[in-house]
C-alpha cells in the first residue's frame, strides 16, 4: 500500500473516531489563499496579525510543513481527501476557460461527509474552486451549507457569491462579508457539533481594497519583501 494511501487512511479514521466520541469538539477550519510565512505577525514583526498571533501563542505551530502541491485545486483536493492531487486527477488549478466540467470525485470519501454522517453541522464558507458544476457543489461533499464561491476568485468588492443555491452580487468588502456569514453559521449552530471550514480567498491577489483601519498601519511604510 503506497505511503499516500496509509495516510488518506490514518486521516479518515481520526476523523471517525473524533465524531464518535462522547465529547464531541466543534471545529473551525480557517484557510488562507497564497499567505506566505512571513505574512504574519509571528513570523515579521512587520505584520499585524494579532488574532493569528495568538492561535500560534496558544495553540501548534508547525515550522516544518509544506504544502503537497503550491497550487489552488490539487492542495485543496488533499485537504478534503488527505491524497495527492495526482491520485484523483486533480494536478493543476482548475480553469472554467479550459476545464469547466472537471471537479474532485464526489464518490471519494471526505471528512466533511464523515462528520456529517455522525451527526455534525457541516457548513463551507468561502471559496471552494474543486468543480463549478452542480455534479461536484459542496453539497456533494457533505455540507449541509454552502455560501462562497465555486470557482477560484472574486474581487475583494462588491463579489458574486452565492448562498441559498442563488449567487447574487454582495455589496462591501469581500473579506467582511465572508466572516460575517462565518459568525452567522457559529451563532446559529451554537448549541450544535458542527464542522465550519472558511476558506478565504486573502491574502491572494488582487487584494486592493483593504478596510481603512487594514490599512492604515502601512500607509507610509516602504517595506522590503522576500
Amino acid at each position: 500500500m503506497r505511503i499516500s494511501r496509509v495516510l488518506s487512511v490514518l486521516c479518515l479514521s481520526f476523523f471517525a473516531a473524533l465524531a464518535t466520541v462522547g465529547a464531541r469538539p466543534n471545529i473551525l477550519f480557517i484557510l488562507t489563499d497564497d499567505q506566505a510565512p512571513w505574512a504574519i505577525g509571528a513570523e515579521d514583526e512587520r505584520a499585524r496579525t494579532p488574532n493569528m498571533d495568538r492561535l500560534v501563542a496558544e495553540g501548534a505551530r508547525l515550522t516544518r510543513a509544506f504544502t503537497v502541491t503550491p497550487v489552488c485545486s490539487p492542495s485543496r483536493a488533499s485537504l478534503m481527501t488527505s491524497r495527492y492531487g495526482s491520485e484523483v486527477g486533480i494536478t493543476e488549478w482548475l480553469n472554467p476557460g479550459k476545464e469547466p466540467k472537471l471537479g474532485l470525485d464526489p464518490a471519494l470519501p471526505v471528512w466533511p461527509r464523515l462528520l456529517k454522517d455522525a451527526g455534525y453541522t457541516t457548513g463551507l464558507v468561502g471559496k471552494w474552486h474543486l468543480g463549478l458544476t452542480d455534479a461536484y457543489h459542496p453539497t456533494k461533499f457533505g455540507f449541509d451549507f454552502f455560501m462562497g464561491n465555486r470557482g477560484g476568485g472574486w474581487s475583494p468588492k462588491d463579489p458574486p457569491f452565492e448562498k441559498d443555491g442563488v449567487t447574487r452580487k454582495f455589496e462591501g468588502l469581500s473579506t467582511d462579508i465572508l466572516a460575517d456569514e462565518v459568525i452567522g453559521f457559529l451563532e446559529r449552530n451554537k448549541e450544535n457539533s458542527f464542522a465550519l471550514c472558511w476558506h478565504t480567498r486573502a491574502p491572494h491577489a488582487a487584494w486592493l481594497p483593504v478596510a481603512e483601519e487594514d490599512w492604515a498601519p502601512y500607509a507610509e511604510m516602504d517595506p522590503d519583501i522576500p
